[in-house]
């Protein structure tokens, strides 16, 4: 019998069957029962536009597939995916699935030396790369390329890595697979059999708290990724995250036959115009987006603009930051309901909250309830259960969270507790009313003297001035209280350090109550870009650093 607690712990429990099949499985049927079903649209800077029905996509898959098992791949082995968001890299990701391997997603902006590392754990063989159109990201992927020998004149003859081109290039001398190398004696190739146990894919976590680790999942946990959003109607979803990220995945478009639509790599990570975005928004009739905070914000700005086209979404959802009542000001004027994302790599979706009432005030942090199956608690420093209402650590426990980390079993025991129990790192709460309220990541605490300052909900108290237009607080060395508070900010326009100081006086009890913060911050410093990891994240790591250099000051100060 289930009584009342006032200790920090929260269960939504599971509201339906699991799905026992394979992506695989979803494809197939997906083609068969929706074969004119656009599931991948792909938007280019010059408004170009290409897609992939349910049935193209499916019968290339399979082509790709009968391929890559006549070359030898055997079920169970990982295939590494280079490249950026391209219908060929959709098409090689399923196929690679179909042939029963294990798809390696390399993010695109790590260093060699760790893409090579993660080959060499998960004994890759082979190498897919698509270099995208005109070969623009040849330079980026050059190291990577060159260490397999896709550079030399006789590829791969030294190596234990095979580089296959998805696209034609002129740019190196590897084997480009065609319609004609796939036309070739390849309809006998026999496919192995899938079980909803084979793992199907690998991917990186976001690298914020160090090198990316690699997650892998089950064609069952694929299956079972939480429907979100109500509604019972066909959703075309726009969606530019990278396909390496979790959010990015095409898989869970297949599982769900929902179509995406996406813009190319080199448009998404140079932060495109927001007005282009709302363009593909409108002309691709989208029912849903996915968008980052700072997307939402200057979509935003364009408010008079957006208001006067009469289109509204149904749902815009976000991930990723904490989420202010600025960005909910999209209700209404962008989308009929605003959904707020928390999750992990390791866990996949952990909470959410939906809001459909523009008067609802959302506390800064709000990500809601646990989705369906996932248990919540929040402890202190020796994982005892804390009362609501208190700050203290998230842990999270699921079926469907991660067995391990590949081949890092020291890592994954660091972050499992006895009990199953997933350490998220990050800090936060549980409301009275039975919300999760994120506060910020272990790692970035401020330690000032004896306080433990919160940056990411200090930030949120900048993120309602107007004239910001991004913000990172970060600590800095100070010689008497070990760290100092240092407020980095973009501006939109006319707007110096002394105007973001005399802000942070008028909203001083407000910054107080939030973060932790006893005083004003003793730093603002006014800066072009913020540093940004491939994700898209705030680099706190390398502002931070800037930020101590700007500052002349040293790690040595502390001591």
């Amino acid at each position: 019998m289930a009584f009342p607690s006032d200790l920090s712990y929260l269960h939504t429990p599971a509201n339906k069957p699991y799905n026992y099949s394979t992506v695989a499985d979803a494809a197939r049927e997906n083609a068969q029962l929706r074969p004119n079903q656009e599931i991948l649209i792909f938007r280019e800077l010059d408004g170009s536009r290409s897609s992939l029905t349910n049935a193209s996509l499916y019968q290339q898959a399979e082509q790709l597939a009968r391929y890559l098992v006549k070359q030898g791949i055997k079920k169970g082995e990982t295939v590494a995916l280079l490249g950026p968001n391209t219908l060929e890299m959709a098409i090689a990701t399923l196929g690679i699935i179909k042939a029963g391997g294990v798809v390696l997603t390399i993010v695109l902006n790590m260093k060699k030396e760790d893409v090579m590392a993660q080959l060499h754990i998960v004994n890759a063989k082979f190498i897919l790369v698509d270099c995208g159109k005109n070969d623009s990201f040849i330079h980026s992927f050059k190291a990577i390329l060159d260490h397999c020998g896709a550079l030399t004149a006789d590829p791969s003859s030294e190596h234990d890595i095979k580089v296959l081109s998805l696209r034609e290039t002129d740019s190196y001398n590897v084997p480009v697979i065609n319609q004609y190398m796939l036309s070739q004696n390849i309809a006998e190739a026999e496919l192995p059999h899938i079980y909803p146990e084979d793992n199907v894919i690998i991917l990186s976590t976001s690298g914020s708290t160090g090198i990316p680790k690699m997650v892998c999942f089950s064609n069952f946990d694929c299956a079972n990724i939480e429907q979100r959003l109500s509604g019972n109607y066909q959703r075309i979803i726009f969606n530019d995250r990278l396909f390496f990220w979790a959010l990015g995945s095409i898989i869970k478009y297949i599982m769900r036959s929902e179509t995406r639509v996406f813009l190319e790599t080199s448009v998404t990570l140079n932060s495109p115009n927001i007005d282009f975005t709302w363009h593909i928004l409108k002309e691709e009739r989208c029912s849903d987006a996915l968008l980052p905070a700072p997307e939402i914000r200057k979509l935003l700005e364009l408010s008079k603009f957006v208001a006067d086209d009469g289109i509204r979404l149904k749902h815009i959802i976000t991930s990723g930051q904490i989420i202010d009542k600025y960005c909910t000001g999209a209700l209404g004027q962008l989308c009929e309901k605003f959904v707020v994302l928390y999750g992990a790599t390791e866990c996949r979706g952990i909470c959410l909250k939906t809001i459909s009432d523009c008067n609802e005030l959302l506390q800064a942090g709000d990500v809601g309830k646990p989705v369906a199956g996932v248990e919540i608690r929040v402890v202190d420093n020796q994982d005892n259960p804390i009362k609501r209402g208190l700050t203290g650590k998230i842990q999270v426990r699921s079926t469907l969270a991660m067995t391990g980390y590949v081949s890092n079993p020291e890592k994954t025991k660091e972050v499992f507790t006895e009990e199953q129990w997933y350490r998220t790192f990050d800090i936060g709460k549980v409301s009275l009313d039975g919300n999760l309220i994120i506060q910020g990541r272990e790692i970035e605490v401020v330690n000032r003297d004896s306080k433990r300052i919160y940056p990411s909900m200090l930030e949120t108290i900048f993120k309602d001035m107007e004239a910001i237009k991004e913000v990172c607080v970060v600590p800095v060395p100070d010689k008497k209280l070990y760290e100092e508070v240092c407020v980095c900010f973009v501006p939109f326009g006319e707007l110096t350090p002394e105007d973001v100081k005399q802000f942070c006086r008028q909203n001083y009890f407000k910054a107080k109550a939030l973060s932790g913060l006893d005083e004003i911050p003793s730093y603002f410093l006014q800066f072009e870009t913020l540093s940004k990891l491939g994700t898209g994240k705030l680099d706190r790591k390398a502002i931070r650093q800037h930020a101590t250099t700007r500052l002349r000051l040293t790690m040595e100060t502390q001591n």
